[in-house]
């Protein structure tokens, strides 16, 4: 199999939260690439966030398949690796016309005559691709949190949006949506005790959402007085605010787990999803419901008390106070 440094395609993930979770692998695809060229294929909203990584970025419009790789791809790179799963992501790799594919078995991949490899969903999301990265002839990310590190004249921009929304003093974003199950959504009228609690402590809550989840922050900022961000600021500017905020506090997400590598203290909360498996790669705290009685499950998120969640919180800003000090 060719081996690094070469022409190297990284096909990444739909999903914000995905996306996070691929970048221990894309660190060690970076890393065992040096003296080549690592370009990613995102959708539109992300790529604002893989131009941080330092890497070459082709946007990936939606539904592209067979026929847009053979026209924006072919001839262009010697290794094509898919962090996607689906059949459409397989037909990308074949349609590149790389000499070493490699993808997730099933879809079709044998038939297409792709290299495989089997994530294994026992480990964390961030090991998914260590398969294919030993095909590659490379080790596999190191277990340390993750940091995606941003450029002095963004964090000068995260400032600048925080003076803005007047979050003078401790100020903690809130990321009460998410996608998928809605088992995985503290309840809104909770979010919004939690904000209010907030306050209270002489904190000032900051809801940040996005595109289409306008109506729930609206109903927690009417219910708490709390502020809320722009929904449709690229990432790279949401990433900016949360590096500069003092802490964050979200569901299962993909702004929590962005906020948690951006290096903002981040508190995920956990439902009937493993943090085991997608808890945030940046390192926090995971807060989940207690078990429910006699069961290991932890109970439904409605269980879990807005004052533990404020009170986790309070906890989490001290410590960050006492680091600083």
């Amino acid at each position: 199999m060719l081996r690094l440094p070469g022409r190297l395609l990284v096909d990444m993930p739909n999903w914000l939260g995905d996306f996070v979770h691929t970048l221990p692998a894309l660190g060690a695809l970076l890393a065992g690439n040096r003296g080549g060229v690592t370009t990613v294929l995102v959708p539109p909203a992300h790529v604002p966030l893989a131009r941080l990584v330092g890497v070459e970025v082709i946007t990936r419009p939606r539904g592209a398949g067979w026929l847009w790789a053979r026209r924006h791809l072919v001839g262009r790179f010697d290794v094509a690796v898919s962090a996607r799963h689906s059949t459409r992501a397989k037909l990308i790799l074949v349609a590149s016309g790389a000499a070493v594919r490699l993808a997730s078995t099933g879809r079709g991949a044998k038939l297409m005559g792709i290299t495989t490899f089997l994530p294994t969903r026992s480990r964390h999301q961030r090991n998914d691709l260590n398969d294919a990265l030993a095909r590659l002839g490379l080790p596999a990310p190191p277990p340390e949190p993750t940091r995606l590190h941003l450029p002095d004249q963004l964090v000068a921009a995260g400032r600048e949006s925080r003076r803005r929304l007047t979050l003078d003093g401790p100020a903690v974003a809130i990321f009460p949506g998410t996608k998928g199950l809605a088992s995985k959504r503290y309840p809104t009228a909770s979010f919004a005790k939690v904000a209010a609690g907030l306050a209270r402590h002489g904190v000032k809550p900051l809801v940040v959402v996005g595109p289409g989840e306008e109506t729930l922050a609206a109903a927690i900022a009417a219910a708490s007085g709390a502020a809320v961000a722009p929904s449709r600021a690229p990432l790279d500017e949401i990433a900016a605010l949360l590096h500069v905020l003092d802490a964050a506090v979200g569901n299962d997400s993909g702004l929590s787990h962005l906020a948690a590598v951006v290096g903002c203290p981040t508190i995920a909360i956990f439902g009937p999803t493993d943090p085991d498996r997608t808890g945030p790669v940046g390192g926090g705290e995971v807060l989940r419901p207690a078990a429910r009685k006699g069961g290991e499950l932890p109970g439904p998120l409605e269980s879990l008390a807005p004052d533990d969640v404020v009170a986790a919180i309070i906890a989490a800003l001290a410590t960050n106070r006492a680091r600083r000090s």
